[in-house]
């Protein structure tokens, strides 16, 4: 078994004590045939600052390339980008059968242990998507798997002059998403757009990490006094520590020209992790038996029509 295991990075006094930031992270391209291409990001690459995310793809997909795969011990997250052309179309064995469409939100938590595959589908089809693996603390790994789907006519925006942030999950500036109550563990996404006459404050709560992803543009991201500029395809997390007066936990936001951009934030669970493809445990037993039950069926079965 190829698996990967590793102990928090910084302890839990270390990390609560300040507030930190990793440099710039450049995403890994990836392509698979002639329909996928991706910029990868995995959480080795930010020195477990952008704990509980595991891994973030930003895709894109135009033809079906993924035959039905196991996931175990994380939440599966599919963002659909809201210039995408066509549905990706969501089986699992939960026996959902939806379209995630333009705008909209699916995510599996996989708990225990299902089975999915998303395929793009309709005429012409270009999937522009956000596929995020979100890490479930040690006592949730072994719940049941369950779903949640957000229609993109039901994620509230924030709306200001030169600004539009989409409150895809959780909350900002008072706009709360309500399908945040459905999931395992509070979590943020925003889908963020800014031009150059405006800026945006966005508040980490103490104790939690966030990723900053520009998508197209150019934007300087500061996080109490520290700034750094990103490109498309660029990446920084950041671990907040208790909000001081001096410190008030902001990361703020600011671009020349039009510039798009993503936040993901979660509680940091600083936890050992095991890796092995699609599943993520606390300890290689853990893997193995996540394993032995994926082998033996007991994910469910995936009927495709």
């Amino acid at each position: 078994m190829h698996s990967e295991e590793k102990l928090p990075p910084e302890s839990d006094a270390t990390v609560a004590a300040r507030q930190t930031m990793t440099g710039v992270v450049k995403g890994q391209p990836i392509r698979i045939g002639s329909g996928f291409s991706a910029l990868h990001f995995g959480e080795d690459m930010f020195s477990g600052l952008i704990d509980p995310v595991v891994m973030v793809d930003h895709f894109e997909m135009t033809i079906p390339t993924f035959d039905p795969h196991p996931h175990a011990g994380i939440s599966a997250v599919t963002y659909m980008f809201e210039d995408s052309t066509a549905p990706h179309v969501n089986y699992d064995s939960l026996g959902n059968h939806m379209p995630i469409e333009p705008g909209a939100l699916h995510w599996l938590a996989a708990g225990r242990g299902a089975i999915h595959t998303e395929q793009p589908e309709g005429a012409n089809p270009r999937v522009h998507a956000l596929q995020i693996f979100v890490n479930l603390p040690a006592d949730r790994k072994a719940i049941e798997p369950f779903a949640v789907h957000v229609e993109s006519q039901d994620i509230p925006e924030l709306q200001g002059p030169g600004l539009r942030v989409r409150v895809v999950l959780g909350e900002t500036f008072g706009i709360r998403q309500p399908a945040t109550d459905a999931l395992p563990e509070p979590f943020t996404l925003l889908d963020g757009f800014l031009s150059s006459s405006a800026v945006f404050h966005h508040a980490v709560p103490e104790g939690w990490n966030a990723m900053v992803c520009v998508i197209e543009g150019r934007m300087t991201v500061d996080f109490d006094g520290s700034a750094v500029d990103l490109a498309p395809g660029e990446a920084i997390g950041v671990a907040q520590g208790p909000v001081t007066e001096n410190a008030d936990g902001g990361l703020r936001f600011f671009a020349d020209a039009a510039c798009h951009f993503v936040i993901l934030s979660g509680r940091a669970l600083r936890e050992p992790i095991v890796k092995h493809g699609p599943f993520v445990m606390n300890s290689e037993e853990q893997m193995l038996n996540t394993m032995t039950d994926y082998r033996l069926g007991r994910f469910g079965q995936l009927v495709l029509p």
